[in-house]
């Protein structure tokens, strides 16, 4: 059996189109499965000690959330198609050389750089988010109209991002500060987070309205379905971030939300996870996976630790450690994110 995956994964022609629709009402049932007793867990979790509370993130960096980006190097290989080893090396340098070229930013202007990572972010997992809608969902609207588009990215990445400044305003502020605070190695006062919380609950709130009653008036035949499950994603979410703990909410939407989704655009686009996901073949499903995605995930991990000096157990977790890790997360959210626009410039060119 082949325990390296190093062969690109093409764009080929059935990768571009829709994934199947029965998968559409499939992923949603799974995620409230999996969401749900989560969620619940994490409401009676909201009095336990930061080391548990957590957890999801924790658990992420080891489960989907980091291994989610451990097959770009494959997918840009198979953009450009481009089959000489001198290529292949250059593209695994310039991934670290972006994520190093991000640490200096955070080193000598931590609070842009902060600044910069939440806005990345809030684009980073809307586009997540806008390919399922329109390649599962077939919420066709979100890809006639640049408006909706560009609406959309920013209602569903401002949800995970700024929702839970709201409730959890002075877990929010704490995180982003221990984040500078590892960053630049300097402090910052964030105050104005605590004075101006109800910024992080109008913004989301009015982005994914005006988003949800635009589309609705630019429905085709057909697209309704699309648009009530658009509508019923937002308000979880919604609900999730005003219910769930701060720390809870975002570890386990990064690790079962964004990075599940994104694993499952990966296997669609490789042949064999392709017919694995068709056959149902779960087993080969997850053995591919780990083909795939665990070098790199595991290099990642080991620079992480190396460059950060994260810990390798619960002891000592605090938010400092919170502010490391995130740290960590950030700086390959960089180049991860240049793959993935690269993905929709190919997977949407031809619509």
């Amino acid at each position: 059996m082949k325990w390296i995956e190093w062969n690109p994964i093409p764009m080929r022609e059935n990768s571009i189109d829709s994934l199947p629709t029965s998968y559409s009402i499939g992923l949603t049932k799974l995620t409230l499965i999996i969401l749900l007793p989560m969620g619940v867990l994490g409401f009676l979790a909201r009095d336990w000690p930061i080391a548990f509370q957590l957890l999801p993130l924790y658990l992420s960096l080891f489960l989907f959330g980091m291994p989610h980006g451990g097959a770009d190097h494959l997918l840009i290989w198979g953009m450009i198609r481009r089959s000489t080893w001198g290529f292949r090396i250059g593209t695994l340098l310039l991934y670290p050389a972006l994520s190093l070229l991000y640490l200096g930013f955070w080193h000598y202007q931590p609070l842009p750089a902060a600044i910069f990572f939440l806005s990345l972010t809030i684009f980073h997992w809307g586009q997540g988010d806008r390919y399922l809608s329109v390649k599962l969902h077939r919420a066709g609207y979100l890809q006639r109209s640049g408006l909706l588009k560009f609406l959309h990215i920013l209602s569903r990445g401002s949800l995970p991002i700024l929702l839970p400044g709201y409730l959890g305003t002075e877990t929010y502020r704490a995180f982003l500060e221990a984040m500078i605070r590892q960053g630049g190695g300097v402090e910052s006062d964030l105050s104005w987070i605590s004075q101006n919380a109800i910024f992080f609950l109008l913004v989301p709130l009015g982005l994914t309205l005006l988003q949800l009653l635009i589309s609705l008036q630019k429905l085709e035949k057909g697209e309704q379905r699309a648009w009530r499950l658009d509508a019923f994603e937002s308000f979880f979410l919604f609900v999730w971030f005003l219910t769930v703990p701060t720390l809870w909410a975002l570890g386990t939407y990064f690790a079962l939300w964004h990075s599940l989704r994104h694993g499952l655009r990966i296997l669609w686009l490789d042949e064999s996870g392709q017919k694995n996901l068709v056959g149902k073949t779960y087993l080969r499903l997850k053995l591919r996976w780990l083909q795939i995605t665990g070098l790199m995930t595991v290099l990642a991990l080991v620079g992480l630790w190396l460059l950060l000096a994260l810990p390798l157990s619960f002891r000592g977790i605090e938010l400092d450690w919170l502010g490391k890790a995130m740290l960590g997360i950030s700086i390959l959210t960089l180049p991860h994110t240049v793959v993935v626009c690269l993905m929709d410039r190919f997977q949407f060119k031809n619509n």
